[in-house]
């Protein structure tokens, strides 16, 4: 015979079937390398944030530079061309007192009745173009050049005689000459 109980029985509950370890560690894995990947993310975007920071005031401080450099460098030369224009001034003022010396020395020695025409002076050569009334006066104002202490090889070039109209048939001697010498110093 065969029995069957229709009467109601206690279900037995069904167990819940275990999450496979290798997938629930391959969810904490992957958990954690997301955490991991955001915090690095932050801290290179922090970083490059700082950087990029860095960089503009790096560029702001180099254009800065820059133009400090280029007004610097302007200055130098400014420099270099007032040392050359002060070596200028220099040289003119130390060259400024030989003319002077040389005009006062050759007018104290000139003679009356010699008066001097043209004056050339290049470095240490200095030559001398003038007219006089008497050779004598020409050869006295030679004399005297050689005596001054400034001048050296004092040398009568050329003495020429030329008859001038003075006016109504009256003519005029004048003996015109040339005299190169050197200036001591």
């Amino acid at each position: 015979m065969i029995r069957v109980n229709l009467l109601p029985t206690k279900k037995k509950k069904k167990k819940p079937t275990p999450v496979p370890g290798f997938i629930a560690a391959m969810v904490i894995a992957t958990v954690v390398v997301l955490i991991a990947s955001a915090f690095v993310y932050y801290q290179t975007q922090n970083t490059l944030n700082t950087l990029k920071a860095r960089k503009a005031q790096n560029e702001t401080r180099l254009k800065d530079l820059r133009t400090r450099l280029k007004k610097l460098r302007n200055y130098e030369k400014l420099v270099v061309e007032v040392e050359k224009k002060k070596k200028i001034i220099i040289g003119l003022r130390e060259k400024q007192a030989v003319p002077v010396k040389i005009l006062d020395e050759l007018s104290r020695l000139l003679p009356t009745g010699v008066w001097l025409t043209q004056l050339t002076f290049n470095g240490k050569d200095l030559n001398i173009l003038g007219s006089a009334f008497t050779n004598s006066d020409v050869v006295n104002y030679v004399n005297n050049l050689k005596k001054s202490r400034l001048f050296n090889s004092v040398f009568l070039a050329e003495s020429l005689h030329k008859q001038m109209n003075a006016g109504k048939k009256q003519k005029l001697s004048i003996y015109n000459f040339k005299i190169s010498m050197t200036v001591k110093g």
